[in-house]
């Protein structure tokens, strides 16, 4: 699906959930061992990521196309009302805190910001922008080698199916903090979103979205990113697997319009947000299939992320949530 065009859907069906929801906050979803889901915040305009440091819980936020409830960098505490942060871009895709430093994605730049004073960042910098037609990066991630790694994905629906002729679109690419010497990692993938890494495997691991407009919906799924890797879209979608015997196979399948969202990982089991389901999953990186953890969301399930052994999401109803694994 198509992530923009998930997002403004999204924002649209979230405004008829009852008065009631909106006011007093919606039920949390239920965890699968039994452990209690704490409201972490509320009033985020469809969180997107997350992101952990000085102390703080940041969340981005994708906000409406149209500008009518715009995105930001918002932090989240109390279980009361997200504050949004001075200078936020209106729209926000990936983000990741490294060494005083918030990276933020969104739109066709790559922005740094730094010098948190316990309200608002006092600095901020373009390291990126992108050439001319760049879609603009998806999540972020930190990998082990220190580079900034980021899915590049598709700004326009015409390519849901096609190959885009965008700057490094449709691919994984890596880049200094700088963001400079950025590279492709893989390729051939019609939208990845998010990525996490797992301790000792240096590759992402990453959620990428299948096609929309096809009768029978191909897989999504999350691949193990490795350099030179060609996943072979739009000529391989999974539909034909005989199509796809040229090109890299992904790491897990999951079912069409699961739309993997978030991802996130503990130790060696992976978390993932499944917008189309309304839960999250998780499985082991040594294999099995995924199993649900979170059920019974209000509303989809947007953005995932993990600080200190918790586990963090955020659904369209602009709720977020934390819980012990």
């Amino acid at each position: 699906m198509q992530v923009h065009r998930l997002l403004a859907a999204a924002l649209a069906g979230a405004a008829v959930l009852p008065a009631a929801a909106h006011a007093q906050g919606p039920p949390p979803p239920t965890a699968v061992n039994g452990a209690t889901v704490e409201a972490v915040a509320q009033g985020v305009p469809i969180p997107t990521a997350f992101a952990f440091g000085a102390g703080k819980v940041f969340v981005g936020a994708g906000g409406s196309e149209d500008g009518s409830k715009p995105g930001g960098i918002f932090t989240a505490a109390g279980g009361t009302a997200a504050t949004k942060l001075p200078d936020s871009p209106n729209f926000v895709a990936g983000l990741v805190y490294r060494k005083g430093v918030l990276y933020v994605s969104g739109d066709q730049k790559l922005l740094a910001y730094s010098g948190w004073d316990g309200s608002k960042f006092a600095n901020v910098k373009t390291v990126f922008k992108g050439p001319k037609r760049f879609p603009g990066f998806g999540g972020l991630a930190f990998g082990h080698d220190g580079r900034l790694y980021a899915g590049v994905s598709i700004s326009n629906f015409k390519y849901d199916s096609r190959k885009s002729p965008q700057p490094y679109a449709q691919s994984v690419v890596s880049m200094k903090p700088n963001g400079k010497d950025l590279r492709v990692v893989a390729r051939g993938l019609r939208e990845p979103w998010q990525m996490t890494f797992v301790k000792g495997i240096p590759q992402p691991f990453v959620s990428v979205l299948g096609q929309d407009n096809l009768k029978k919906g191909p897989p999504d799924y999350i691949i193990r990113a490795r350099s030179g890797q060609n996943y072979g879209f739009p000529d391989c979608n999974w539909t034909k697997p005989k199509a796809c015997r040229p090109f890299a196979r992904p790491f897990l399948f999951l079912p069409a319009h699961s739309s993997p969202m978030g991802i996130a990982a503990i130790k060696r089991t992976i978390y993932v947000a499944l917008f189309g389901r309304q839960e999250v999953d998780r499985f082991s990186v040594g294999g099995g299939k995924p199993k649900a953890f979170l059920t019974g969301y209000a509303a989809p399930v947007v953005a995932l992320g993990i600080h200190g052994g918790r586990v963090y999401t955020g659904d369209l109803t602009g709720a977020i949530y934390s819980v012990q694994p």
